[in-house]
């Protein structure tokens, strides 16, 4: 009844704020920009904290953990890699994520694309968000040193850290900057290799070079002994993605991710020219979710453990990707739309 409750009140007030937050750019004569209304949202979650105990702790069943690798999972549903405001993370993991992962950061500081650079759109009548942020962050050194104080490190589940890269020799050196912070060795951690990030200048290099990528992934297994997740695009070939595949079932330790958002350009998403400030982005929402499970049927015959992400908001969802072979699930919009489906989803999960 507490889900039903808080559910109907998060979505409600959502929906109004983003109204009149678009009334009042239109008023100003400001461009549409969604930005605003999330982190008004940020901030009326995180007000909320210190009644944490009623708004967001909802226990996780105890039959739905997953371990993969010795990481211990006490959900299989888990925060993808795109948020940066660690409160709001830790308010969806005392939601119920058995897991959560960092946004991705690159080597430099980066301030990310001019605004506006994320909307809200709908794509096959389906509603999404459109985002081109250009991965904001401050490089992996400060991130390292912030690693140490990140709250996150407080619940009893793994962490991934997400690594992007504008060429092959980026991935191997964050990595390498990361793996220098001794406070990770005491710590439950996996990295994962975003290959497949449509906001970068060059973010695909990996997943459109299969030897490329199998070079750079035997070089980062010489540094690490955890396990890696590999987040691959589903706008990438059938053929390509096999390969991919194919290599990682020749490497201890690793996950795929399938997958992340998928480019669109304004014209595609039929959105005015001046809704983002750069060509298209990376969209995702439920529109995504046939990609996902077709990309999760070709990754299942190579016995690799699947996380499958794109398009995931409710439990019927997450059963038909559970028999084709996932184990974990990836949400990133579902979270931002309503992220009372977390206790929902795991309630569900407790009686399959």
């Amino acid at each position: 009844m507490r889900i039903i409750f808080f559910s109907f009140f998060y979505k409600t007030t959502r929906l109004l704020v983003t109204k009149l937050i678009y009334f009042t750019q239109r008023l100003t004569f400001q461009k549409k920009d969604l930005e605003p209304a999330i982190k008004f949202g940020d901030f009326c979650l995180t007000a909320l904290i210190p009644l944490k105990r009623f708004t967001y702790n909802f226990e996780i069943p105890n039959n739905i953990q997953v371990e993969i690798f010795n990481l211990k999972f006490r959900s299989p549903l888990i925060g993808s890699s795109f948020k940066s405001n660690e409160k709001i993370i830790s308010i969806w993991l005392d939601m119920g994520l058995g897991s959560a992962i960092f946004k991705t950061i690159m080597k430099n500081e980066r301030l990310g694309n001019k605004r506006p650079r994320i909307q809200d759109t709908y794509y096959n009548n389906e509603k999404g968000i459109v985002n081109a942020l250009g991965l904001p962050g401050s490089g992996t050194h400060k991130f390292s040193k912030s690693l140490n104080d990140s709250i996150l490190w407080n619940y009893d589940c793994p962490i991934g850290i997400s690594i992007g890269g504008d060429s092959s020799s980026e991935y191997v050196e964050n990595i390498k900057t990361l793996e220098t912070n001794q406070f990770l060795k005491e710590k439950q951690y996996f990295y994962e290799l975003n290959i497949s990030c449509p906001n970068t200048t060059d973010g695909r290099t990996l997943n459109d070079s299969p030897d490329n990528f199998d070079s750079v992934l035997k070089e980062i297994n010489k540094i690490i002994n955890v396990p890696i997740s590999i987040k691959i695009s589903p706008d990438s070939s059938n053929d390509i993605i096999r390969k991919i595949a194919e290599i990682c079932s020749f490497h201890d330790q690793v996950l795929i991710n399938a997958g992340n958002s998928q480019y669109k350009s304004k014209s595609e998403l039929n959105i005015p020219s001046n809704s983002l400030t750069t060509i298209g982005g990376g969209l995702s929402g439920t529109s995504l979710f046939n990609r996902t499970l077709e990309v999760v049927k070709i990754l299942a015959p190579f016995n690799i453990p699947i996380i499958a992400t794109g398009g995931i908001n409710n439990f019927d969802q997450i059963e038909i990707l559970k028999k084709e072979g996932a184990a974990l699930f990836g949400m990133a919009t579902a979270l931002i739309f309503n992220p009372y489906c977390i206790p929902k989803i795991n309630s569900n999960l407790k009686n399959v």
